[in-house]
């Protein structure tokens, strides 16, 4: 028995160090050794596509933002597609169409997917653009986004929606996830393939878009899966920003993770990985996404292992202590907003967090519990521009 602990000891715990930082230093390692080709400067027909539901606090601002960008009008087409809202999305939605905005109003709410399907259908330019209603682009983000597709060899590209991190009641841990998710991005970009788009913000060609099932619910993985099944690279473009209001609480966040661990499952199920064809990438998934979901499982299995190994060294007991330190400090913050407020209580209970959410999410993946169907997100209502790292070039 002592032997069985000891080997899930270390399996365990090599398993956490990998995904929190092997797999980081070996990617970046293997960037400094690619180049790419530079952005083109090729401004073709964009159909940038919103789906919508119940976004009348943002859709006015946000339609705004898309008809300034600095982008070609003539080549610059804005569809609208309201998911059975039952605000005044649609009324204000349709108070741009004398500005060119096409508005799709099914009157019954089938979720994301389904409205995404429709616009795609209805959209007629050569480059697809989907974003969120909540998100508010950088004048400069589209033209950004479309030269990364300059490259034939790329089929989708995605840019740094920065979050107000600072507006949340978690915000240090964060910040600090998707600093080190944005450095990853873009290593990943240099040496394969981007391990899924940021939904808030990317552009695709229309002919490698390949409508996924309605009850998807990983829409924005499955679409930038399936582009790289076809055999083209998906990329991350640091230059095209845009900017999201911060999540206002942790029970929002909760269950965003709960939705997106239960989306990696059912992609899972239904065969979305990058082809054997391709190692590269086939790695990236495995590090970035599969050991990741497997997380919750590894820390479990470290945590019996530790509190069984205890009494045998002083070694088992000081990891123990540092283990149990972690959670302690994750269920102050989980009592105390101040104390979250602090990254000393923020970063442990961001990750415990997100930890035990993809578990309740992969639990719900496996038996089909989560609703296809999405909530509009919550989002503080003052939007600023977040200071962050500027990302390596």
């Amino acid at each position: 028995m002592g032997t069985f602990w000891i080997v899930t000891f270390w399996v365990a715990a090599a398993g956490q160090i990998y995904v929190l930082a092997g797999y980081s230093v070996l990617l970046l390692l293997a960037s400094t050794l690619v180049r790419r080709k530079g952005r083109g400067q090729v401004q073709p027909t964009v159909s940038v596509v919103i789906p919508a539901y119940n976004e009348a606090k943002n859709l006015r601002e946000k339609l705004e933002n898309t008809l300034s960008l600095d982008y070609p009008a003539k080549n610059l087409e804005v569809l609208v597609a309201s998911d059975g809202s039952t605000d005044s999305t649609i009324e204000i939605a349709r108070a741009f169409e004398q500005r060119g905005v096409k508005v799709l109003a099914n009157p019954r709410r089938r979720g994301k997917t389904a409205a995404l399907n429709d616009a795609v259908g209805r959209a007629s330019g050569e480059i697809l653009c989907l974003c969120d209603a909540n998100v508010i682009f950088e004048p400069d983000a589209l033209k950004m986004l479309v030269a990364g597709l300059a490259d034939p060899n790329v089929g989708a590209v995605t840019g740094d929606v920065r979050l107000a991190s600072h507006e949340s009641n978690f915000g240090h841990g964060e910040d600090l996830y998707y600093r080190i998710e944005r450095r990853l991005q873009l290593a990943e970009s240099r040496v394969g393939s981007l391990m899924g788009v940021d939904g808030g913000m990317y552009a695709l060609r229309k002919a490698l878009f390949r409508a996924p099932p309605p009850d998807t619910i990983l829409d924005d993985f499955v679409i930038s899966m399936g582009v790289m099944r076809q055999g083209y690279r998906v990329v991350y473009e640091p230059g095209a920003v845009a900017h999201e209001n911060g999540t206002p609480s942790a029970r929002h966040e909760w269950h965003r993770r709960v939705r997106v661990a239960a989306g990696a499952v059912q992609s899972l199920k239904r065969g979305n990985w990058p082809s054997f064809t391709r190692p590269v990438e086939l790695w990236q998934y495995v590090s970035h996404k599969g050991l990741r979901w497997m997380s919750p499982v590894l820390l479990v299995l470290l945590l019996a292992a530790n509190v069984a190994l205890a009494p045998v060294a002083v070694f088992y007991q000081v990891t123990l202590a540092v283990q149990l330190a972690v959670y302690l400090l994750a269920a102050l913050g989980l009592v105390s907003i101040r104390f979250r407020n602090t990254p000393l209580g923020g970063i442990p209970f961001y990750f415990v967090m997100s930890n035990v959410a993809m578990a309740v999410g992969l639990f719900k993946g496996l038996l089909d519990l989560q609703p296809v169907t999405w909530a509009r997100a919550e989002r503080t209502r003052t939007r600023r521009k977040q200071q962050v790292l500027p990302p390596e070039q």
